[in-house]
């Protein structure tokens, strides 16, 4: 069940469209006060999931709970295009959403600061450049003190120094106790900024964790002076019981405990069938690889 650590929880959550099964038996609970990377390929059922927790539709199975807490709005959301009226100030879209929601006049002031448009609040919205707009739309979902919020894709279109300023929001916005989970393609966009990710494919999750374990530890990259030894030092690394993976560049190894540990004892097999070694050294993974082993069913 929802409670104060985790106020979204999903339980068993199945959703069919016609034919369809966007996603299926999903358990998930994205915790308050952290920032959520919710990433998968096109049609995987990130859109679904989103739309699941903000109650615009209903699963076909399982439940959707939400716990708030005194004085919070449940959940808000900016999914794809942000909900502004255009040939309005910024200050007037901000009130008219602060009455739709409820909140507290005092809230436009304070949010106007938190997303720092304190110098836009004048101006028409339709004038703004895009990242100003983005702050704005997450201005306007922020009302009401959400327990959750939920970003779909919002450095879409954004320069990268709008980008930066958008990634530093959101972590401001979950340091007040806030779950954000943030919709993206660009796993790069939320490095250093994500504490968690989810990763869904096929309407299941492959991957739920923190987001600095999701790329796993690193190999090893190792090549001899010619490739005969190199072939042949793989050969003895294999009788040893460790993965190896031979390409034209030399020897991918795999580490599954301590890489310096396993260097060494590379480096000593070399050595002990004098081979000698032009390349020994670590090769941490990228996001890209450790998404597309999941995504391929490695993981």
């Amino acid at each position: 069940m929802a409670d104060v650590e985790t106020p979204v929880v999903l339980e068993g959550v199945t959703k069919k469209f016609r034919t369809t099964t966007a996603v299926k038996s999903l358990d998930w609970a994205p915790k308050r006060g952290q920032v959520t990377a919710l990433v998968g390929l096109n049609g995987a059922g990130k859109s679904t999931v989103m739309r699941l927790m903000t109650g615009l539709i209903k699963p076909t199975e399982g439940s959707v709970t939400v716990v708030a807490g005194q004085g919070r709005r449940a959940v808000s959301a900016m999914i794809e295009t942000p909900g502004l009226f255009a040939g309005m100030s910024v200050r007037r879209n901000l009130d008219i959403h602060r009455v739709l929601t409820e909140a507290d006049v005092a809230e436009i002031d304070e949010i106007a600061e938190l997303v720092q448009i304190q110098e836009v609040m004048r101006k028409r919205v339709g004038t703004l450049s895009q990242g100003y707009r983005q702050r704005v739309a997450i201005g306007v979902a922020l009302l009401g003190s959400p327990a959750v919020l939920l970003l779909d894709e919002p450095t879409n279109a954004l320069d990268p120094d709008a980008i930066l300023q958008l990634r530093r929001l959101i972590r401001q916005v979950a340091e007040r106790n806030t779950a954000v989970v943030v919709s993206t393609h660009q796993l790069r966009e939320l490095e250093g900024t994500a504490d968690a990710l989810t990763l869904i494919h096929e309407g299941q999750i492959r991957y739920d964790g923190p987001f600095a374990d999701f790329v796993g530890s690193p190999s090893l990259r190792v090549r001899a002076l010619d490739d005969a030894a190199t072939s042949g030092l793989a050969d003895m690394v294999k009788a040893k019981g460790i993965r190896v993976e031979q390409s034209a560049s030399g020897l991918r190894i795999a580490t599954d405990g301590s890489a310096d540990l396993l260097a060494a004892q590379i480096f000593d097999v070399a050595a002990a069938a004098g081979i000698k070694l032009v390349e020994l050294g670590h090769v941490a993974p990228t996001l890209e690889e450790a998404f597309h082993a999941a995504t391929a069913g490695a993981c």
